[in-house]
This record gives structure tokens, sequence and C-alpha cells, in this order.
């Protein structure tokens, strides 16, 4: 049986019911502030309280996502996460990196927004590419996750008995984050790369699934490598400018693929689209591109779904 398949059963399963009775108000730690922090400590102050972020860490992990909807013209009924690792011992190098590159092309905002930033009448063909030789010279490691609404929404309903205040899958955007934490988990702690971690934290968007402005959860057992997860308006992290540029330059690159795939032949003109296209090509060719890709078979054996 695969591991992710033997993981799930012994591991995973007979925990769920506890995995989702503890995350109430015991498993929530206290806000979290901006990652960039004290320019000279690991220790961040907010609201009169003090948290060691990195005590016990070993990376960070950014994420977001981007959905996809047929009600919107696009493709698919879909969400995709993107995570980005980030070494304990990075953080503060490659935010300083970040803002000396912002400055240095007068990008004068204080949240970092690609769809923003990025426009057809000013792709900003150098500052795309100067970020993604942040992501690769810093050796940051890319995630992608694809939650396929057609195949696992109405399965997953099945789990619909484990709701409660935070869980709900009968939600599509929980269902979302609950398989992408569920394969970066495995992913992370089946690696036999020293590249990857065994204890991390992460960070998300607020609009990613976050009830509060500032929450944050901590993992309910030990056997996940994602320790604690952070929910977060943009601002206050500005780390989050990572996977949320990730995440962008592969929604160009695929609407142009599936527009390409449709059997509309044009050639693809337009240089913000083939620019996204090159950093993300750049990005997988550094062998920084990390795809889990979900095997309904393997879940359904394990969760005792089935997903035809």
């Amino acid at each position: 049986m695969p591991r992710l398949a033997l993981w799930l059963r012994e591991v995973f399963v007979p925990l769920l019911g506890d995995v989702l009775s503890s995350c109430n108000s015991n498993s929530r730690t206290a806000p979290m502030p901006s990652v960039s922090g004290n320019a000279n400590s690991n220790t961040l102050i907010m609201e009169g309280q003090t948290e060691n972020i990195f005590e016990g860490v070993e990376a960070l992990i950014f994420c977001d996502e981007s959905k996809f909807y047929i009600n919107n013209s696009d493709p698919e009924d879909a969400i995709y996460y993107f995570g980005i690792t980030v070494k304990r011992d990075q953080v503060k190098p490659i935010h300083e990196q970040f803002k000396a590159l912002l400055e240095k092309h007068r990008v004068q905002t204080s949240t970092f927004h690609s769809t923003t930033i990025f426009k057809e009448t000013r792709p900003r063909k150098p500052l795309m590419s100067e970020i993604a030789d942040i992501i690769i010279s810093n050796k940051l490691h890319c995630f992608c996750f694809k939650y396929d609404k057609s195949k696992l929404f109405e399965p997953t309903r099945n789990l619909k008995h484990h709701n409660n205040e935070i869980f709900d899958f009968e939600d599509m955007e929980f269902q979302a984050l609950f398989y992408f934490l569920l394969y970066l988990n495995t992913y992370l702690r089946d690696s036999n790369s020293s590249l990857f971690h065994d204890k991390v934290i992460a960070y998300f968007d607020r609009n990613v699934y976050g009830k509060k402005e500032i929450e944050a959860f901590k993992a309910p057992h030990e056997e996940f490598v994602v320790k604690r997860m952070t929910f977060s308006e943009k601002s206050l992290i500005s780390l989050l400018a990572l996977p949320d540029f990730f995440g962008y330059i592969f929604r160009k690159a695929k609407l142009s693929l599936n527009k390409s795939q449709s059997g509309n032949m044009e050639l693809e003109t337009s240089p913000l689209v083939l620019n996204s296209y090159s950093m993300l090509l750049k990005i997988t060719e550094a062998k920084l591109f990390h795809f889990l890709e979900v095997d309904t078979s393997i879940l359904g054996q394990a969760l005792k779904i089935n997903f035809e």
C-alpha cells in the first residue's frame, strides 16, 4: 500500500475524531504579527504580547490560493493552493531583499498584490524576473495543490458528521484547505530530502479561510509536520507576497495553456502572459516546483469514501 494510504489508514483516520474535536479554543494561539518582525530578534510583539514564532521551528511555509469557477468563464471549478517554504534563518534576509526590490522598482504599496502590480499595460518584466530570481537564488521550494470540485466535493460531504465551528465538509473552500494540508503534511513528512523539514509553521492570507481578523491554530497531533497555522491580513505578513506571486504566474500560464488546448490556435502575444510562463518555467527548471497529486483511489481506501 502506498505510504499516503498507509498513513491515512493507520494514523489519520483513527485520529480524525480527536483532530476535529481538539480544534477548539484550546488549540488557538495568541494573535501573530508581521513576520518581518524586530530587526535584531526572532521575537515578535503585538498587542502587548510577545511570541517567539521560531522556537522549535525549522521552516515557515507561506500559503495562498487561486480560485477557478466555470461561472466566471474559467475552464474548471477548482481551487489551487500554493505554498513556498522559507528556512528559519532566511526569513529576515528574504524580507529585506524583497523590500529593497520593491523600492528599486518604485512599487509603493502597503500590501503586495500581483494583480494590481502587474498589468497588461505595464507588465513590469524586470520586476517579475527579479522576484523569480529571489525564489531561485534562495532555493525556495514551491508547492502547488489542485482541489478539483467535480471529483472531490460531493464524496467528501460524507464527512459532514465531523462538522463543527471550524470544520465544514460541506464547504468547497474548507474541503480544499483540508486536502491541501493533508497532502502537504504527508509530502513533507515522507520526503527523504534534507531540503524539507518536519517542524513547520504555516501562514495564510486570512481571505483563504480565516474566520477572524487574525487567528492561529496549533496542530492537534505530533504526526502533523505543520505544527501551527496562522490566518492573517496579508498586509501584516510581508512574505505572503511570495505565494501571491507564484500563484499569479501559475494562473496566467494555466489560463493561456487551457485556451490553446481548447482549440484556439492563435499564438499567445501578451507580454505579461509570456513572461509569467517564462518565470514559471524557470522555477520548474530549477527543480523548485512540486505538484501535489491527488489519488482518489488511495483517498477512497483510507477514508472509506467512494470517489467514483
